[in-house]
Formats: C-alpha cells, structure tokens, sequence
C-alpha cells in the first residue's frame, strides 16, 4: 500500500454517476461470449451495539425485531438468505427463545440458509483497538457459537470501521476464517485498485514475505458505501430505485422512487438492474458478483422482508430467463459468494496469476474530497484510557483467577473466588462491547458514552475483586480479618482515577501479570513523612524514597505541596505472575528524602522547597539524562551513558476549525467526531507564565511543569533509577475551549526525510510516509502504543499509554494529539456536537 500511494493521483476527479470512479462500460455482445455473470445478492442488517442509542435501547427498539423477523421468515421462504454479525446482540436475542426456536435457528445456519459472519463480539473498531482486545471480543463470540450452536464463522464481514488494519485480518485467519469482505477504504484507493481489477485479493501480513500463511482472500466494495444506493453498480440514483423499503419507509434522495415489480414492468427493471450488475462486475476479474442488499438495522419489519423478498424474486426470475442478459441471479450467503468464487478461480487457466497480492493497511480513511477521519482516533481520550486500564485489569483477573482457580482445585482447598467466574464473563463481555466502531473510536452520542463508561466501571470493580480475592487465596491472608484486599486506584463514569491513602501498617500486595520477571519503581500514597516500606519475605533493604504530592488549585499556574499524602516509592522486584506482599510501617525518622526545587515560592513543613536558581535542568541515571529549558520547563534532550546527545524540543499546539463553506461540496466540510478538517497548520501555546517543580530523590527524578493555560497543561516527566527511558505524563483540560484542538510536538534531531512509523493494534510497526499530494489531516495515523522516528544510527520510540493520533509533519518531527473539542456536527450520522461536556 505504500508503493500504492507513491502511484495513486488523489486528484478526486468527478467521474459523473460514479462521481468517485469514471464511466463504466461494456459490449453488450461481447458478454454473451463470457461465462454466465453468477450474481449473489445478500441480505443484511448491520446493528451498532450503540451509536445513537444505547446497546440495551437499539436491542429493544430495532434488533429484537430483526432477529425475530429472520427467524419467523427463512424456514416460510427457502429461496431467502440473510447473514449477521453482531453476537454482543445475537447472544442476548437467542437468551430469549424457546427450546424450539432455538433448534430452528441451528436448522437455519447447518442448512445454509443463515449466516453468521466474523462471529465477534462486535463489528470491531481497527484503528484504535489493541490486538488484546481485538482478540478477546473474537474469542467470546466465537465461544458462545461453539458451545450453544456447535457453529464456526467461516467468513469475515468488515462493512463499517473507518479504516481497516491487517491485525484484524490476522487475527479472523487464526480464528479459522477464511476470507474477508470490507468497505470503508480511501475513495482515490479503492479507484486505483477497480481500475487494475484487483479489489479482490490475497491480503498478506508485512513480515510474511513470499509465504501464503497468513494470506485471506479479501472481497472490497468499490463504492461508497455499503447501503442499497451504492452497492448494486454505480448509478447510486439507479440503485435506489431497488430498495424496496424506500417505498414505505424512506425515500431516495436522487427523486426516484422505487416501484412495486410487476408484470408490466418487470422486463424493463430487470433490464435496468442487470445493466448496474453487469457495470459493477467490469471491476473485479470474475464473473461472480457479491451484491449486497441492506443497511443499518435493515429488516425491522414483516413489511420489509416481505417487499425485498417478493420484489427481487420477480427481478431474478426475469434476468435467468432473459438469455440476452447471460446472468444467474439469486439471493445467498457470503459463504455461497465465495465458494462460487473459488470454483470459478479453480476452472481459470491462469488461476495462480489470478489474483494478486497485497500487504499495508488502509489508513487514513477519507470518504469524499479531502474528508479525512483522523479525528476519531483521539476523540473521547478519557474513554480511550478507560478502556485501555480495563485490559490491563482484565487480563490480571484472568490470570489470578486461573492461577488461583488451579491451586484450590489440585490443593482441594476451597476458594471463594470460584463464585466470580461470572463476572470474569460480564468484564470480558463489558470490554469487548466498548471496541465496537463507535464505542472506543468516541463517535456516539453522550447517553450513550456514559453508559459504555458504567459498563467499563463495573468491569473494572468486577476485575478488582478477583484480583484481590485471589492474592488473599495465593498469599493465605487469613479469613478473619474486618477488611480485605482492595485495588488501589478507583475509577468512576467520567472523573481520573484517584489513589488510595495506604496507612502505616497497612499490606501492599504487588502483582506481576507478565510472564517474565520484573524490577520496577512502584510508587503509593501514604499518609506520613516517615512511612517507609519492607518486604514480608526478606530482611534486605528495599530501595525507597520519600516525596511530596503536588497539585495545582483551580485557576492558579503554580504547584503546592499536599500536607496529607506523600509519595513513597521504591523498587519492586516480582517473580512471573507472581505476588509478593509488603508493609508499610513509621520509621524514627524519615529516610531518603528527595530534594524539592520550584521555580516560584512553595510552602512545605516536612520538605526543605528552595528556589531553582540553576542555570540548566538535568535529571539523569547511570543510562540516561533528559536536559530541560530552564524557562518553559520542557524537555530540550536527551544524552546516552556512550555521550551522544539528540535535541528533543518539546513543544505544545492546537489546531482549529476550518469554517463552513471551504469546499463546493456543501457545508459539512467541518472537524467533528469523526473528521479532523484543521483551519491550517498548528499554533504554538504560550509558555510564558509556565512554573515547574524538580523532586530530585534516589529513586525517582522528576519534574512538574504546570503549562500553557490555555489547555490547563500539567505534565511530569520523569527518569527511574536504572530504568533506560523518559516517562512523561500529561493531563490537559480543554472544556473551556471550542473548535480546539490540542497536540504535544517534539521536534528531534533524528533526520530521515519523509519517513516514521507507527503500530498496528499494538501488535506491529508499519511505516508511514509524507507525501505533498496530501492534505495535513492525512498525516495523522492511528497510534494504539507507540510510534518511532530513526535514521542510520538512532532511533527515538514513544510509547503510549492510550490510543491517540499521531503524525510527523515535518523530518525528525512526532507530534501526538492530546484532546480535541468541537463546536459542530461533521454530517456523518452522529448529529451531535462533538465533545460538549464529556472528555
């Protein structure tokens, strides 16, 4: 795909009735010498487990009714299909039916007449989404099948994320699916690759070289979208006309009606239809065409099965008989389009040139002229924090559960925690919903967040309680105590999540959840100056300081000393998916002090606070040392233990908004939820009324800056000891501003013309490459977990701690987007301005 981009014009010529591709024809004698077009039409409903409206609100108002109708409609219709892919919703219907409706639906499926595609949980997001996530809502829906419909998917239907990543594809091909069918790809893409006739091809992962192993046969509609209009050919105003809900329901926006097929006018709608068909097919290289017939939360009704079923029927039985037309049409599954499909590859000549490869991703995603959705990958960053801290308390419950689980069943000693196994399922279920495409992208409507925000809170308390109740279990906490284990860092719906006081006395259980051994600095809350910490199970000396706790007061720029807390931190060394257990306890006095030094006057009664007075800011270990401007605070570089030096000017901007009216398209030409339209390039945030705070201690070297006010910037960065990396956190608040958009820039010196990369789903790195034929927007990729720059000889890695945009606009440049907020709707469905009050 990069090769692809070097070659493609991204020109957005108006290509007339396909506006995004070009006049599509053909010789109408010539095709009576071909093989017979084999046209599968395929019934659809594509259901968002919230968007609009809440996952419990769709199922009861809209989902409920088409899983029903699809059960009381294919065993009266044979001659009918229909696929699905939700079981989020899928499970909750079939918790509802009755033993014989039940064995209906496994008649439906082991018959064929059924479908279930991908089998995940959710239609998942591919941009935001990592590949621990991605695999675990896989895995429960494809878990649900076996176990109560002894069902397997076979294929993969991605219709409806912004943007497609090979991880995904990765993962369906480990999941036993075989070949896939996708949608929202670039508009100029998907031309380039209709116009060689290879939207259909074997999708490679980027390390596989010229091994097959990990291909899957990859089907991509060629126009805009997935509803009636644009997938029968490419006269969408044409197209409309056979959706025949549209003539009760709805209407078509080109101002022609569908019509009831009858006999008087079934040969010339037949003909009309044939003709799209036989354009559409001119863009893949066999004469089997995928057709499908639906759109969001389709066949709602009886009256809606009833017009498509009964209308097409006529439509087909005319096209099979009319031999002037050389087709054979019919409705079916995916799983029948594709076994056609290879049938047909088996009986070419040339069937292993047939089609050809292809590796990449595709991102960005633009739907029309330069309509980049690169918004979305940062949209709603308090929810995309949230979801990543479920995982990592997700998957420490499944580990403490099973580890727990297998030491009571081979002791024969009973644990309690045995009991929580079905909350292990309900936090599993409550992550895998929110990677749903406009759950963790942050493109529903607020109701809607906050509800995916309570499911992930009470996912995270469920986690919690297993992970405590197994350490108690593993560690023989005895049963008696009036209080037990708790995590300690809470979390709530739509504020950060705050640290508990640990009191002198108290037991502090540390929990490596990786299969390796690891020595880190861990730092808590206490409540005294002179708390200090020791290992249970050793009498040696644990590495330890003592530090204060700063915060900032509402409207102030400047840091104050916390008089009730302190920080004490240490060195933690844990054994794989080990527990180790610790006191906390008052020493005689305070020991391993660190030094506090503030750019403006700070009070402390316990920590001797002196004026910076230094002409340079240096933190450093045995590995490394970050240099820091002495009057923004930020860091300027960084130096290795070898004596090499790499600028690192670190800098904070904002975009805003460009206004209506900027394109002749209309006036949705706006940044919202989805879309990241800038008014140009980023301007710098002032750094003149910044302040900062050094806390130098044996442990941990850190500084605090309180930065630019506009975007209530208080960041801390900060070098453990023996640790060969630079932690920088940032907290910023934008709600008092609009159409905003805020970025952290770091401009090194790590030169590699046109080049950085960034991961996939946190699974892989790909690289990326400024082109000046593309827009700024286009520039911004999903970063998951990390990106990199390097040259020859360095190379600078960053790490996130969530799913952010990224983009490197100039060489040696990384600039990550922060937070965004904006005033507008951008007309994509959502309808809603976008981050009014929830961040």
């Amino acid at each position: 795909m990069l090769q692809a981009y070097d070659i493609i014009p991204f020109d957005n010529v108006d290509g007339g009735v396909w506006k995004q591709g070009w006049n599509i024809e053909y010789d109408s004698k010539k095709i009576l010498e071909e093989k017979k077009l084999e046209v599968i039409v395929v019934p659809h409903s594509h259901c968002d487990p919230g968007w609009l409206d809440t996952f419990e609100g769709y199922f009861q108002s809209q989902t409920k009714n088409i899983l029903d109708g699809m059960l009381n409609f294919l065993p009266k219709n044979s001659d009918m299909k229909f696929i699905y892919a939700e079981m989020s919703f899928f499970e909750l219907w079939w918790s509802t039916l009755k033993a014989d409706e039940r064995r209906t639906v496994k008649k439906l499926l082991d018959q064929g007449q059924f479908e279930i595609v991908t089998g995940a949980w959710v239609m998942t997001d591919e941009a935001n989404a990592h590949y621990y996530s991605t695999v675990m809502e896989m895995l429960e829906g494809h878990e649900f099948l076996i176990n109560q419909l002894d069902y397997r998917p076979k294929n993969h239907w991605s219709i409806d994320p912004f943007g497609l990543s090979p991880i995904l594809t990765y993962v369906a091909k480990a999941g036993n699916l075989s070949h896939a069918a996708v949608q929202r790809v670039h508009y100029s893409v998907k031309k380039f690759l209709a116009q060689k006739q290879n939207l259909e091809f074997k999708w490679r992962q980027l390390w596989a070289g010229k091994s097959d192993k990990t291909d899957i046969f990859t089907h991509m509609f060629p126009f805009y979208s997935y509803d009636v209009p644009h997938t029968c050919g490419p006269d969408p105003k044409v197209c409309c006309q056979f959706d025949f809900l549209r003539m009760f329901a709805s209407s078509c926006p080109w101002g022609i009606p569908p019509k009831v097929i009858d006999s008087t006018n079934v040969a010339q709608r037949a003909s009309m239809l044939a003709d799209q068909y036989r354009k559409k097919a001119q863009l893949y290289k066999t004469n089997v065409l995928l057709i499908p017939l639906g759109d969001d939360f389709r066949y709602s009704s009886e009256r809606e099965w009833n017009a498509q079923h009964s209308n097409y029927i006529k439509l087909f039985e005319q096209m099979n008989a009319d031999t002037t037309l050389n087709i054979h049409a019919r409705f079916g599954t995916l799983h029948d389009y594709f076994s056609i499909l290879e049938k047909r590859q088996a009986e070419s000549d040339e069937k292993d040139k047939l089609f050809e490869t292809l590796s990449g991703d595709f991102f960005t995603y633009a739907d029309r002229d330069d309509h980049y959705w690169s918004g979305y990958f940062t949209s709603r960053p308090f929810y995309k924090h949230m979801d990543r801290s479920l995982q990592h308390y997700l998957r420490s419950a499944d580990i403490s559960f099973t580890i727990a689980n297998w030491k009571a069943q081979s002791s024969g000693k009973e644990w309690q925690g045995t009991k929580m196994y079905d909350s292990l399922i309900d936090a599993r279920r409550a992550m895998s919903l929110f990677q749903h495409h406009d759950g963790v992208t942050g493109t529903a409507k607020d109701h809607v967040v906050i509800d995916y925000g309570e499911k992930m809170v009470a996912a995270l308390n469920w986690s919690k309680l297993i992970i405590a109740s197994a350490a108690e279990y593993l560690l023989k906490f005895p049963q008696t105590r009036d209080q037990g284990l708790k995590v300690d860092e809470e979390h709530s719906v739509n504020l950060l999540p705050t640290k508990s006081i640990v009191e002198d006395g108290g037991t502090v259980v540390i929990h490596n959840s990786l299969g390796y051994e690891r020595s880190e600095v861990v730092c808590i809350y206490v409540s005294s100056f002179k708390s200090s910490i020791a290992c249970d199970e050793s009498d040696s000396h644990i590495p330890q300081q003592i530090a204060p706790v700063l915060s900032v007061p509402t409207g102030s720029q400047r840091f104050i000393i916390d008089k009730d807390k302190f920080e004490l931190c240490f060195v933690a060394t844990i054994p794989p998916f080990g527990f180790i257990k610790y006191k906390v306890f008052e020493a005689e006095s305070a020991t391993s002090v660190a030094k506090v030094e503030s750019s403006t006057l700070m009070e402390s009664s316990d920590f001797e606070a002196k004026i910076f007075s230094g002409s340079s800011i240096e933190l450093s270990n045995e590995i490394i040392s970050a240099k820091f401007n002495v009057r923004s605070g930020f860091l300027e570089s960084y130096k290795l233990s070898d004596g090499s030096e790499t600028p690192v000017e670190m800098s904070f901007v904002h975009y805003g908004a460009r206004g209506h009216g900027h394109l002749k398209s209309g006036g949705d030409d706006l940044s919202g939820a989805y879309l990241f339209l800038p008014d140009g390039e980023a301007k710098p945030l002032s750094n003149a009324e910044n302040s900062f705070v050094i806390i130098d201690g044996p442990i941990r070297k850190s500084i605090y800056i309180k930065g630019p006010k506009e975007i209530l910037l208080t960041q801390s960065v900060s070098i453990d000891i023996q640790n060969p990396t630079i932690l920088i956190k940032n907290q910023v608040d934008i709600r008092s501003q609009g159409n905003f958009e805020a970025a952290m820039r770091i401009k090194t010196g790590i030169i590699d013309g046109e080049n950085f990369y960034t991961d996939l789903n946190g699974y892989q790195m790909i690289k990326r490459k400024r082109l000046e034929k593309l827009p700024l927007q286009a520039h911004f990729y999903p970063m998951p977990a990390s990106a990199f720059i390097e040259n020859d000889q360095q190379r600078l890695s960053l790490l996130g701690r969530q799913a952010l945009g990224v983009a490197s606009l100039q060489p040696g440049w990384m600039e990550v987007m922060l937070d965004r907020r904006l005033d507008q709707d951008d007309g994509r469905g959502l309808a809603q301005v976008c981050m009014q009050f929830l961040n």
